[in-house]
């Protein structure tokens, strides 16, 4: 299983990443055993925020959770259409096709006898 985070580059993100990798990892140890956990922070990283010259600000100094960035970046900083296109990189860049083609053989196979069981003839329409 992988999962993809996306969340402000702060003491809280980086606290939320981690926090969640522990607690889906264990999760998983008990509901899915031999389930592989795999946590990929797509969003917001130190890379895009340079590249892509978002706005920061300073760390919070009343928050002592560990941190090793020197400024801050929102989530909602990064535009949408840059998000999205990341989202969609890494969806598709873990995709099985022969999976999703299995799946989407099996989808129509299940419609088919749907409408088969309620007595719907295609050529009626």
């Amino acid at each position: 299983m992988r999962v993809f985070v996306v969340s402000d580059w702060d003491q809280s993100g980086v606290h939320l990443f981690f926090a969640l990798a522990e607690d889906v990892t264990a999760f998983a140890a008990v509901d899915a055993p031999g389930t592989d956990v795999v946590f990929e922070r797509l969003a917001v990283t130190e890379q895009q925020i340079a590249g892509y010259g978002l706005p920061t600000a300073p760390p919070k100094v009343s928050d002592h959770r560990s941190f090793s960035g020197t400024s801050t970046t929102q989530a909602e900083a990064l535009p949408p259409d840059v998000l999205a296109a990341v989202l969609k990189a890494a969806i598709t860049s873990h995709r099985d096709v022969r999976v999703l083609a299995a799946l989407l053989e099996r989808e129509e196979d299940e419609r088919r006898r749907l409408l088969e069981s309620l007595g719907y003839d295609p050529a009626v329409g």
